[in-house]
């Protein structure tokens, strides 16, 4: 019985112990610590991403609670200490906060407070036009890329992903367009049906190394294509009837042969580059003749064999040409057989192999009309350029002029050239191998010379219509950036992640530069210059800037990059950007320059499409570290064979301010506006080409000044230069109308002006006054212009050389001219 007694009284107390011991166990429950660091980053419109650090004491947690003004907003499940909130209210404040939860369901406190409010929708801001199909185009993404085709027939208008296609080829019908990526898309093959009209293509680029065949059909006619950005493509017909077809950044042969049917009418190629041989070929027929074909900027660089092969067309205009060769040729590279009418300005690049005893050109046509035609054999004495004995021509400032072929000759030879005789460089005018000297009576002769500067009179080139750039952040962005959320994280994480970065609709504002390698198919691309900004919080950093790598090229589109010292910044001395397409990107507001190009190797063959620049100090400010010792282009940032096309430049002090410590050659700006500042250019260059461009309202020195330009159909108007329009040595102009009474060109120190100008109206004094050396007169020869100032020389023709003292007018065809453009015309 004691026995018993004792064990009850031990296990009573055992138990009580063991109570007790469970209730202080329970009161000493660990919660979680609450969350810290809660920011936000990547703040639109609609959105945020919220980031914190996880609790540091030893629980296990398995959810995060996000409230809003301590109302529960989200459930973040796992152990992830990021989370997007999305469906807020644009222009709203929000106070987060973040609470964590355990296993056991136990909840933290809650984190530090974040307030912040969310960004604005720019109110009533559009995309510019083209950029509105872009993104209403349907989106096949790759895994329906079998369905493309009937994509295309129930949509209409379809884009794709950046990815591989290929395997799928398509006919394209009326009024269908095919966008690939802002960066690439690769497609197997592509058909124009015949009778289409108004089909679009654009950035399509075959992948693995096998390149995309584009067919036009034979049969109805084909009408009003736009071909844009096409990269390893070859566009073919046999027999098609093409018209008004536009050809803009292709990489890659144009192989158009209707020597037994259709025809090539009115075909506009703006930048073709490529190497290989029959880069170039037209073929035309006399039943259904082929003719108002326009090329500006041909690059045939390290050609195989011929590069052209143009046959039996009514006519032919090429502008800005560099074809080079350094062996493996058969014949001449440029070859032209059987055509009425052929106009080339600016020929240039030659034959470099030292085997070779091949021509530069040979040309078989009724009218040649050339202005600076240089292009070279390996030996031009041995291996002239050559024309027929048929050929009526008039060849302008060309320092490689033709032979003809031998025997008789039936058409008439005129060469306006440069003479040095001692340090004097004096333009003589050549016909049928006499100097002519003064006023041309001889009326057979004058009835030939005046047919053939008149010509046909065609219709000019439409003039562009240039887009109202989108405003998206108005004009008190520089105050209402304050404070903002900093997304520069966010952004950087794309890009380092995920090679593009794709940014939707809203205003990322940044702290600190973003950094895009060059060459590995890395950017950002936003949806439009209207809906997505990139703002610098300051002032004093670049937005972007472009890092490792030596060679290639980043993606940039569908953006607006403002403030910040430079909107995008390229700074390596061993960095060769080439091959790149930037487009529809706006820079707006940059302390120094929307781009700056500094001590890099170079700018080598790159298409810039619809950028705009905008009250930036500098638009493209491009320039050296130093002038080498050497000549190593190592930093020498050149600029080679780069086209612009419909860009803009509104209201920046220069819009262009280029210089290099290696030779700048061939670049061009095709249907670009140039509107406000003091001065639309300061730059260095060779063959530098305006065409069909647009220059108002500048109040410096000079709208343009470098040591030469070449323009074609360009205006000026409603500039109030304190000096003149041009500072420059060498000018070729065409087809152009300068309306302010302002001179037209100043002395350049050191040399003497040489201007060569046809079918335009100038309004000021179009005589430049010479340079301070004496023994160096300056020129102008003025052919088929209406002078408004210099009644003397409003001739047919006629020449003008001045030096300090005397001033010499020479009247060769002493008729009333009657100017029109003649290059950049459609028939």
């Amino acid at each position: 019985m004691k026995h018993l007694i004792y064990f009850l009284l031990f296990s009573t107390a055992v138990f009580s112990q063991n109570y007790n011991y469970a209730i202080d166990e329970l009161q000493k429950t660990t919660l979680p610590d609450p969350p810290t660091g809660l920011v936000a980053s990547n703040s639109t419109p609609t959105g945020v991403t919220l980031t914190w650090t996880a609790p540091t004491n030893n629980v296990v947690i398995t959810s995060y609670k996000i409230y809003n003004n301590s109302v529960l907003l989200a459930t973040s499940l796992g152990t992830a200490t990021t989370y997007v909130v999305s469906g807020l209210t644009p222009e709203t404040a929000y106070t987060f906060t973040v609470r964590a939860t355990d296993f056991a369901g136990n909840l933290s406190a809650d984190s530090n407070i974040l307030t912040f409010t969310t960004s604005k929708v720019p109110a009533g801001v559009q995309n510019q036009p083209e950029e509105i199909e872009y993104f209403k185009a349907y989106l096949l993404p790759i895994a329906q890329k079998a369905n493309l085709q009937k994509a295309l027939d129930t949509y209409g208008s379809v884009r794709l992903e950046k990815g591989d296609y290929s395997g799928v080829k398509v006919v394209m019908h009326s009024n269908q367009s095919l966008y690939g990526h802002a960066s690439t898309s690769g497609i197997a093959g592509i058909t124009i049906a015949a009778g289409s009209n108004n089909v679009h293509i654009e950035s399509i680029r075959p992948l693995g190394g096998i390149g995309l065949n584009l067919y036009f059909e034979q049969g109805l006619p084909i009408t009003n294509c736009m071909l844009k950005t096409l990269r390893y493509t070859t566009l073919i017909t046999v027999g098609a009837k093409l018209e008004n077809t536009t050809i803009i950044d292709l990489q890659g042969q144009i192989q158009f042969d209707c020597s037994s049917s259709g025809y090539i009418r009115n075909t506009k190629v703006i930048k073709q580059t490529f190497g290989s041989s029959d880069i170039l070929v037209m073929k035309g027929n006399r039943t259904t003749p082929s003719y108002g074909n326009v090329l500006i900027h041909s690059n045939y660089l390290g050609s195989v064999r011929q590069t052209t092969d143009i046959d039996n067309l009514e006519s032919i205009t090429m502008v800005g040409t560099d074809a080079e060769t350094y062996g493996g040729l058969t014949r001449e590279l440029i070859h032209i057989n059987n055509v009425d009418k052929v106009k080339l300005f600016i020929l240039n690049g030659g034959i470099s192999d030292a085997n070779s005893s091949d021509p530069y050109y040979t040309i078989d046509a009724n009218e040649v009309y050339g202005v600076s035609a240089n292009g070279t054999s390996f030996d031009n004495a041995l291996y002239p350029s050559t024309i027929a004995l048929r050929t009526n021509l008039l060849n302008f400032v060309s320092s490689n002029n033709p032979t003809r072929l031998t025997g008789i000759a039936t058409g008439f030879y005129n060469k306006s050239y440069l003479q040095q005789i001692n340090r004097d460089y004096l333009p003589h005018f050549n016909y049928d191998g006499t100097e002519q000297t003064a006023t041309i009576t001889n009326s057979p002769t004058i009835t030939k010379l005046t047919n053939g500067i008149l010509g046909t009179q065609y219709t000019p080139w439409v003039r562009p219509a240039y887009n109202s750039i989108p405003d998206p952040l108005g004009a008190n962005w520089k105050t209402e950036r304050v404070g903002k959320i900093d997304s520069t994280s966010y952004i950087q994480n794309l890009i380092n992640t995920g090679d593009i970065a794709e940014l939707p609709e809203g205003v990322f504002y940044i702290s600190s530069t973003l950094n895009i390698p060059i060459g590995v198919g890395k950017g950002i691309i936003g949806s439009g210059t209207g809906k997505t900004v990139i703002c610098g919080l300051t002032d004093d950093f670049p937005l972007i800037s472009v890092t490792s790598g030596s060679f290639g090229s980043i993606d940039l589109s569908y953006l607006t990059l403002q403030g910040g010292s430079v909107g995008l910044y390229v700074s390596n001395h061993t960095m060769m950007m080439s091959f790149q397409s930037l487009k529809f990107v706006s820079f707006r507001e940059q302390a120094l320059a929307g781009v700056e190009y500094y001590n890099i190797v170079g700018l080598d063959n790159n298409f810039f499409d619809n950028i705009a620049f905008t009250n930036c100090a500098n638009g493209i400010y491009a320039h050296p570290f130093a002038i080498p010792a050497t000549n190593q282009i190592d930093g020498s940032t050149y600029m080679d064979k780069n086209v612009f096309y419909k860009c803009q430049f509104n209201n920046c002090s220069t819009g262009l301010n280029l210089s290099s410590s290696r030779g700048s050659n061939l670049n061009a700006w095709v249907d670009c506006k140039f509107n406000g500042g003091l001065q639309a250019t300061n730059m260095g260059g060779e063959l530098t080409i305006f065409a069909n461009c647009d220059f108002t309202n500048f109040t410096g020195n000079y709208t343009l000044e470098s040591n030469s330009f070449n323009l074609l159909n360009c205006n000026f108007y409603n500039n109030s230069n304190s000096k003149a329009t041009l500072h420059s040595i060498i000018n070729n102009i065409e087809g152009c109308k300068f309306l302010d009474n302002i001179d037209l060109g100043s002395p350049y120190d050191g040399n003497p002006i040489q201007n060569f100008i046809a079918n335009s109206i100038i309004t000021g004094n179009a005589v430049v006054v010479p340079n301070n050396i004496a023994y160096w007169p300056s020129y102008c020869t003025f052919v088929n212009c209406t002078l408004l100032s210099n009644a003397t020389l409003s001739k047919l023709f006629s020449k003008n050389i001045r030096t300090l003292t005397t001033s010499t007018d020479t009247i060769l065809l002493n008729s009333k001219p009657n100017p029109y453009p003649q290059f950049l015309v459609t028939q």
